[in-house]
């Protein structure tokens, strides 16, 4: 890594922001009251594409007064170029030299020029060293623990001085060649202008920029003589053409510009459209270097799958499998890390979910069905949802969603089908037996955290996100209470079902209070708990963790799931890492554990579920996936009690079909995927 990819790192991560609780901040306000930073300036932003400068108006380097900065952040300013606007996926870094953070914050003060940014501080975020909103100095940020880089950098002023001096070539150094060593004054004047490969790369990736901003000095003369050295080339009559295949080719001293150019790749976008024109003059060219040859490819695996959509079932999982061992290695090319081999990666999950769903699940009992399910079974599921995520546009969607229709959703049908198959033969395996005793919840400083529509196979995945944040996860299942509707299945998760029950005239499946017959509102369940002691816990409250239990609720998986319907994949990670981020809130506040629960799961297919025929009529409450029926009605349907009074009997949809036709996704039936749930217990790893 450079040491300038730590910089962008913590300048982005000053940002992050729970979405479950929060709203994304307008900007990240950078002060720099010593000006630090400024000649440096445009190297970042050559990395940062969403940085702009408070300055005079020069829109072509990003840098302006405030009024067309506040423009530039509202995204209201005409004429801008693709090169001048900002990425519409990223927050916009505001960097203010000469400014301090006490400019802003006394704003009956606050001069002229600054007044129209002083209201940005209640809507952003500070990119600052401490939380008294002192700057991140050059200096602290090379030493501070927190950045990573821990460099040492000796204190004299000379060395200080001469840290500021080559701050533009330190920052594109390799951080592995400055630690472990203490720099000194000739070391920091050693870096300037004196990495060839760098100095090459960055002048490939922006050939004019860089003669004229490197003109202004005598670095051009320097860089030209050292590239003759180096790799026998002289930039000042050299065609920017003629060496683009010598860095493709990574021959002699091109093969360390290679190298170099593999890790750093993600900051030189316009060497990468460059290279796109070079072809490999040899049949033994190393096509891994070529994104030409990767783009053919990709173009002849969209043309296959495309065709492939119109044959049969068995053909398409002998081609899926021959396809993804073609196309294996391009997942290991510089271009898929780049994001520039979409169908490459779509090949791998779909491939996977193929050799799964050849033979639906069974089983001869609903212990064993849920046992296979518990164990491996779940993955298909997950694949599924990774496919259609990894679809980049609405042409690979419509081939995704085409290939899911023909393999996925058989299956999800075939498997329903035969568990509720069991479950009308066997009875329904959850039954009273959801309601825990509430002892159960009340573990010493335990959280009780609630995720509405945590399925199964998100449980796995928020799994995998704890342990990515280093906390210790165990994950089990409970059955959720039908139907698996949040009207129903929320309360049963709750400290308070065990005072909870049914009436026989219910329209809406919400229990009711059995001591007074109060409905189980939010207003009611705050009110409980707050009796038996439990503290309830929103937006970043952290509680009390001494008083012993609280509940908390974040990441509403299942409103995102009718919200976004058929795109629901894209959206489900961003979502979980706000429930993880939460997770870490509260065990960092000193809460010993937390005990995740969910209602639900959910039904999930790339076309729209089929419809079942139960009319209106016939029915006191219909929903998607279940029904109670007037009076004496009869049904053929698998009928079930409801979990708040046995004497209520809801008809249930069969296999993935819906009662009300047109959703992508939707629950309260009987199916493995909406009623076996993951339950987890989460610790810091010390604990």
């Amino acid at each position: 890594m450079q040491v300038i990819d730590y910089l962008v790192t913590q300048l982005r991560d000053s940002a992050r922001y729970n979405s479950q609780v929060q709203v994304p901040p307008a900007v990240v306000l950078w002060t720099d009251e010593t000006r630090q930073w400024q000649a440096a300036m445009p190297i970042i932003k050559r990395y940062l594409p969403e940085l702009l400068e408070l300055g005079e108006y020069r829109p072509t380097e990003r840098t302006g007064p405030a009024i067309w900065l506040k423009c530039m952040i509202a995204g209201t300013v005409a004429g801008t170029t693709p090169e001048q606007s900002l990425p519409a996926d990223a927050i916009p870094i505001l960097y203010l030299p000469g400014v301090s953070r006490k400019d802003l914050r006394a704003i009956d003060q606050c001069s002229l020029a600054l007044q129209p940014l002083a209201e940005l501080q209640y809507r952003g975020c500070w990119w600052a060293y401490n939380t008294a909103g002192r700057d991140w100095s050059v200096g602290s940020f090379l030493s501070n623990p927190k950045v990573g880089l821990q460099l040492d950098v000796a204190k004299d002023g000379k060395t200080q001085q001469a840290l500021l001096e080559v701050l533009p070539d330190l920052l594109e150094a390799q951080a592995v060649s400055l630690q472990g060593k203490r720099l000194e004054t000739s070391d920091l004047y050693a870096l300037a202008g004196g990495d060839p490969i760098r100095n090459m790369l960055a002048w490939l990736n922006e050939p004019e920029a860089i003669q004229k901003e490197w003109q202004q000095s005598n670095r051009w003369q320097h860089f030209c003589g050292q590239s003759q050295d180096a790799f026998g080339v002289d930039p000042a009559n050299a065609e920017i053409s003629s060496l683009l295949p010598l860095l493709c080719d990574a021959q002699g001293p091109w093969q360390a510009v290679w190298e170099r150019f593999s890790d750093t790749a993600a900051h030189h976008s316009s060497l990468i459209k460059a290279l796109y024109q070079v072809q490999p003059s040899e049949l033994l060219s190393e096509p891994a270097r070529y994104p030409f040859c990767n783009e053919h490819e990709e173009q002849r695996l969209a043309q296959t799958l495309t065709t492939l959509v119109n044959e049969e079932v068995a053909t398409i999982r002998t081609h899926l499998a021959s396809l993804n061992v073609e196309h294996a290695a391009r997942r290991e090319w510089l271009w898929a890390g780049l994001g520039l081999s979409p169908w490459a990666m779509l090949l791998d999950p779909l491939s996977q979910l193929s050799e799964l769903t050849r033979q639906p699940l069974g089983g001869p009992d609903i212990e064993t069905m849920a046992s296979y399910y518990q164990e491996k079974v779940w993955q298909t599921d997950d694949l599924a949802l990774q496919v259609m995520a990894l679809a980049s546009d609405s042409a690979m969607e419509q081939v995704a969603a085409a290939l899911l229709g023909k393999l996925y959703t058989p299956w999800l049908e075939a498997v329903t089908l035969h568990f509720q198959h069991l479950v009308k033969n066997q009875g329904y395996p959850g039954g009273q037996g959801v309601q825990e005793p509430v002892g159960a919840y009340q573990g010493a400083s335990t959280v009780l955290f609630f995720v509405d529509g945590l399925r199964l196979d998100m449980g796995h995945r928020l799994m995998h996100l704890l342990a990515q944040a280093n906390l210790h996860a165990s994950l089990k299942t409970r059955w959720s209470a039908l139907p698996s509707l949040t009207a129903t299945a929320k309360a049963a998760v709750t400290p308070l079902s065990p005072l909870l029950t049914g009436h026989l005239e219910n329209d809406d499946f919400v229990p009711q209070f059995s001591d007074g017959g109060a409905v189980f509102s939010s207003h009611h369940f705050k009110k409980g708990l707050d009796q038996a002691g439990w503290q309830y816990l929103e937006g970043h409250d952290c509680g009390e963790p001494e008083q012993g239990k609280a509940w908390v609720q974040c990441g509403d998986l299942d409103n995102l799931g009718h919200e976004r319907q058929q795109s629901l994949p894209k959206f489900i990670d961003h979502a979980l890492k706000g429930v993880v981020e939460r997770i870490v809130s509260l065990l960092d506040a000193g809460w010993a554990r937390v005990h995740v629960v969910t209602d639900h799961g959910w039904l999930w297919s790339p076309e729209k579920l089929p419809k079942a025929e139960l009319t209106k009529h016939m029915t006191e409450l219909r929903t998607p996936r279940c029904a109670i029926l007037k009076g004496n009605g009869q049904s053929d349907y698998l009928q079930c009690p409801w979990h708040w009074n046995p004497a209520v009997r809801v008809v249930m949809a069969p296999g993935i079909s819906l009662f009300q036709a047109g959703d992508y996704y939707n629950h309260g039936g009987v199916s493995l995927q909406e009623c076996l749930t993951p339950e987890l217990m989460v610790s810091n790893n010390n604990k």
